[in-house]
């Protein structure tokens, strides 16, 4: 009986004993590091969404225009996600006006830009870039169109397909210009 006692006694001490306190520096670090977590899944969702459109959001989150952060954060030379020919650049070799061929099937595009028009029909589609040099290209006569309008899009990034020849309308201040000049401004 005795033994039942001192084990009963042992059980109650060791009840009252008071539980070691967690660190408040650990708990508020944890706490902040959660938050921020929330704060890039949410920015990334919204990204998400304004890319592939698939959910419609109220006016005000809408006229926010998440792709404006690239502009205060390059994030294009952050990471090594670009796309990366695994061989070198076909070049555009002239056929007769505007219409060229690289040799492939593949529409690259020349230079750096955003995407100001895309045009799709069953026949044959178009895509409208101005580059950060200024000169405004139209691409014609494709077969598929990879983008969206106001997509930026980076030097030799394929643009879509095209058959047989593709038409490269490259037009600065208002005066068209050669391929050779586009790509020299």
């Amino acid at each position: 009986m005795n033994d039942i006692d001192a084990l009963h006694r042992r059980i109650r001490q060791r009840r009252t004993k008071e539980k070691p306190r967690e660190h408040r520096l650990a708990r508020l670090l944890y706490h902040i590091v959660m938050l921020v977590m929330g704060m890039c899944i949410l920015t990334l969702a919204l990204l998400l969404n304004q890319k592939l459109e698939l959910v419609s959001l109220p006016v005000a989150v809408g006229d926010f225009r998440l792709q404006d952060l690239g502009s205060w954060l390059p994030f294009e030379n952050w990471f090594s996600l670009q796309e990366e020919a695994v061989s070198a650049t076909p070049s555009y070799a002239l056929l007769k006006d505007n219409q060229y061929s690289n040799g492939s099937n593949m529409v690259y595009n020349l230079q750096h830009g955003v995407v100001l028009h895309v045009e799709k029909s069953k026949a044959k589609s178009s895509i409208t870039i101005r580059q950060d040099n200024g000169v405004v290209v139209t691409y014609g006569n494709m077969v598929e169109v990879h983008l969206k309008k106001d997509e930026r899009v980076l030097k030799d990034k394929v643009l879509g397909t095209y058959e047989g020849y593709l038409t490269i309308q490259p037009v600065k201040d208002h005066k068209n210009v050669s391929l050779h000049e586009a790509l020299e401004v």
